[in-house]
């Protein structure tokens, strides 16, 4: 009773089917083969290949009674087969599905032409479906062998055999599917899938032709692009009066009562009016638009590395490491060093270069700092203490400062190697920054601390970001934290001021940030560099590091040149050299412009005014006029000039002339 009614249900979806349209056909097909599994779809489209193949021209030439074409499976095998056992035989219109039984004596023909007597098994079909084809009119040709419509088991577990998952997939594909499989594959690789055939040799050679036009194409657009300023004046420059808080003796905040600023739109808010109800002071900062220039680009490396850490700091070298690996890179003949750094048991996740001092400090996933020399490449001191992974690094001095997944923060001696001082968090280190007085350090809570390095105390503790901090950077009287929530939030260094003044907005998790001449500089995952207005928070410069936007890993400014680390790429923005030019400077040398300008005229004003007073003859007016114009005209800017209108005197016959502007 249940094969009956299984039977019948089986039977309406069929109608259905036939009936529908060819694209809810696709639809349900694709359904269907998303809830087979990989052998079973292997064994499908195997079949369908090898039936396509055969059949693809005498398939037009069978009666129109044979409306579809359909897989019918046996239902009481017992095969242990890897694949499901599969017969294809073409339907008439009065099909009965193989899952009922039938009498063992009843003729298949009657049963196939009573729609209520099923098929007893797929062999009987798959003889009856011979027969039924050779007594069709239509196809009844010399030579046709309507068996060969037909497909047996021998065949299908051949075409289902070890041997089926080593075929040529790569010639079956369209083409663009070919060659974006192929483009993932490094130049190395793709050479050596020249010799598998000559038809990846040739898909080989197309994918080294697109990458080489990809590539030529975007340094045209980074060459473009360096060449383009936006209408920004790349040279301006300024001396602005900051406000910062102004604390008491005890280092809390004095609040003043001030009526609130009612801010109508979105752009009038700014640093001053950050500081609304508390009192402040005035300090004197310098403002420029650094990197608001045109530049040039130079790519150190080409390498895709996601893991890749990189530190400059100044000079010909960059400090690079892959893995556990660390070598240096010249900048300036784009080579890298002979010397290798070896000796980490784990992936180097933090590098500090110092150049000057020939030494480079790196962090790594096996707990230790190392200290190398960099004419040798031997480490001469190791630095033991963390239990995490070491996530961070930073120098000031002979102190340097190193974060860890173990959530400490240590100050280490670096002449000694001994651990001076430890400060915890409740979650790992991501990021950490030290100068003379104090250490900033931040988690993956979000939470940013900065310590008291003599005091050995938390000095204040900054909430606001709604992910991981992930970078960090502080001077004198500011401090800027980048997240992946995509904001940099700014904070002032004032002792215990603990308020955010300005949050600068991105679309992805911010990786990398700093402050130079109040223009906040951040590194975005979505493969830009992004400059802002400290004081009013717009964005005046967008910098795009490549053209796939790979995430900007981290970059490093050293005067008018900055070293960009991407996950594809290792570039060098090469600014143009500025000539500063401050705004007062501007507005004095306006003026005094204007002073001279007016005074020429006036000088101008008063030579026509005696000449016209003095008396002469029409003509010997004329002349001598028109020679102190021409004399003073050289020296006169080109905006004015001097037109000489003939007017009637009272004799009809005089002249006399008038200046028009």
């Amino acid at each position: 009773m249940l094969d009956k009614t299984v039977e019948q249900k089986m039977k309406e979806i069929l109608y259905w089917f036939g009936n529908s349209t060819h694209w809810t056909k696709a639809n349900y097909t694709l359904l269907l083969l998303q809830m087979c599994n990989p052998k079973l779809l292997l064994t499908a489209a195997n079949v369908i290949r090898v039936l396509f193949l055969r059949e693809q021209n005498s398939i037009s030439g069978l009666n129109q009674d044979i409306t579809d074409v359909c897989f019918y499976p046996e239902k009481d095998d017992s095969s242990k087969s890897a694949t499901s056992q599969v017969y294809w035989t073409a339907k008439t219109q009065h099909t009965s599905l193989p899952l009922s039984k039938a009498p063992e004596n009843e003729h298949l023909l009657g049963a196939a032409s009573n729609p209520e007597e099923p098929w007893r098994n797929s062999l009987q079909c798959i003889s009856e479906m011979n027969r039924l084809f050779s007594e069709k009119g239509g196809i009844t040709k010399p030579g046709y062998d309507p068996c060969s419509l037909l497909v047996d088991l021998d065949d299908i577990r051949d075409l289902s055999a070890g041997f089926s998952k080593y075929r040529d997939f790569i010639r079956y594909l369209p083409i663009h599917l070919s060659k974006y499989i192929l483009g993932m594959l490094d130049r190395h690789t793709l050479n050596k899938c020249a010799s598998v055939s000559q038809h990846w040799a040739a898909m080989a050679q197309q994918v080294k032709t697109d990458l080489s036009a990809h590539a030529f194409i975007q340094n045209q657009i980074i060459f473009m692009q360096g060449s383009y300023t936006r209408g920004i004046d790349p040279n301006y420059a300024n001396k602005v009066s900051i406000p910062v808080p102004k604390m008491v003796d005890d280092g809390k905040r004095m609040r003043v009562k001030h009526p609130k600023w009612k801010l109508r739109t979105k752009n009038e808010y700014n640093l001053w009016t950050a500081y609304q109800n508390q009192e402040t002071q005035q300090v004197l900062m310098e403002e420029r638009n650094v990197f608001c220039g045109t530049y040039n680009v130079r790519i150190l490396s080409d390498t895709w590395d996601q893991k890749r850490v990189i530190h400059y700091s100044g000079g010909d070298l960059i400090a690079v490491s892959s893995n556990r690996k660390i070598h240096l890179l010249d900048i300036i003949q784009v080579k890298v060093i002979p010397v290798e750094f070896r000796g980490h048991a784990g992936s180097v996740r933090a590098l500090f270069l110092c150049e000057e001092e020939n030494f480079l400090l790196s962090g790594s996933y096996d707990l230790s700092i190392r200290y190398w020399d960099l004419k040798s490449g031997a480490c001469t001191r190791i630095f033991s203490g963390h239990q995490g992974t070491i996530t961070c690094m930073d120098l000031c001095k002979d102190r340097l400062v190193s974060g860890g997944r173990d959530c400490q923060v240590k100050v280490w001696d670096v002449d000694t190697g001994k651990c001076l001082k430890t400060f915890r968090h409740k979650d790992p280190i991501l990021a950490t920054r030290i100068n003379d007085t104090y250490i900033v350090s931040s988690c993956e809570r979000g939470v940013v601390k900065v310590w008291h390095i003599v005091m050995a105390q938390l000095v204040k503790t900054l909430n606001g970001h709604e992910g991981a901090v992930k970078c960090l950077f502080f001077d004198q009287w500011h401090l800027l934290s980048g997240s992946t929530d995509g904001l940099v939030m700014a904070w002032s260094m004032v002792e215990k001021y603990e308020r955010c003044l300005m949050a600068f907005k991105h679309p992805k998790e911010v990786l990398h940030v700093s402050l130079v001449f109040l223009r906040v500089i951040s590194a975005c995952a979505d493969g830009k560099i992004r400059i802002y207005n400290f004081l009013n928070g717009n964005c005046m410069k967008v910098i795009k590091a490549n053209g796939r936007g790979d995430p900007v890993l981290s970059f490093f400014i050293q005067g008018n040149r900055m070293v960009v680390n991407t996950e594809s790429n290792v570039l060098m923005f090469q600014f143009e050299h500025i000539k500063w030019q401050y705004a007062m400077e501007k507005t004095k040398q306006k003026k005094n412009k204007e002073k001279e300008e007016e005074k020429e005229e006036n000088s101008l004003m008063e030579i026509l005014s005696k000449s016209n007073m003095q008396v002469h003859s029409p003509r010997e007016s004329v002349s001598s006029k028109q020679t102190v114009i021409q004399e003073l005209l050289p020296s006169k800017p080109p905006k004015s000039r001097v037109l000489l209108k003939p007017a009637k005197f009272s004799s009809g016959k005089e002249r006399k002339y008038q200046q028009v502007q």
